[in-house]
């Protein structure tokens, strides 16, 4: 079986994120305006928009910077790396879209500080990564800045804060089944990305043993 060109599948792939991130981009969009038509606000209710404002900004960067990516240097082989990024993400994004249930006023009001925390350091840290942006395992360039100073993998650790914000706010089985499925994934995604770095580029290596990968070290 023959497969299409590199650069022939890398579009496809981008004009499917594109697509999809757009749609989940809009239908948040959408349920934000419905609740900005409130005619009181509380405090509790501020804060919930600002957390649903924290989502579109990141859904908004991920369409950004798909779009604009650079192509890919190297490219993970096989079946299984692509089939744990897709299931990663999309069970991250399947979470965020999930309707809300009512819970204790004091949790959601937690659940939300912590979206609102995580968001803003997925939007930092995805603003750094910019055009190396990808959602399967390629290596198209090495980010060390920022965040990516500080641990390897910030994107991810800062997903998981969400995860954690998201999972608190919606407090049901869907929800943590969903949350525990998308943890799982992307822990194999990014050890599949770290091959891939590792294979493109050869001072992945010193930067990988000076860097942690998810917890910042405070005797460096």
């Amino acid at each position: 079986m023959k497969f299409p060109p590199q650069e022939t599948r890398d579009f496809i792939g981008r004009a499917v994120m594109t697509f999809y991130f757009t749609i989940c981009a809009t239908l948040k969009a959408g349920s934000l305006i419905a609740v900005l038509s409130r005619p009181e606000w509380t405090t509790a209710q501020t804060i919930d928009v600002v957390a649903d404002v924290a989502a579109l900004g990141f859904l908004l960067l991920i369409v950004a910077t798909t779009v604009g990516r650079l192509p890919p240097i190297k490219t993970a082989q096989g079946i299984e790396p692509r089939v744990s990024a897709l299931i990663g993400c999309f069970a991250t994004v399947t979470l965020i879209a999930v309707p809300r249930t009512q819970t204790f006023p004091r949790v959601e009001l937690i659940a939300d500080l912590v979206t609102i925390v995580g968001f803003t350091l997925c939007i930092w840290c995805l603003w750094w990564l910019g055009r190396s942006f990808s959602i399967t395992a390629q290596a198209r360039r090495l980010v060390t800045g920022g965040p990516y100073r500080i641990v390897r993998h910030p994107l991810y650790a800062c997903e998981a804060i969400v995860l954690l914000g998201l999972v608190l706010r919606n407090p049901t089985w869907i929800t943590v089944a969903i949350g525990a499925t998308a943890l799982a994934f992307q822990y194999r995604r990014l050890i599949n990305e770290e091959k891939v770095l590792q294979a493109a580029f050869p001072e992945y290596d010193a930067y990988r043993q000076a860097t942690p990968m998810f917890v910042p070290s405070i005797f460096r």
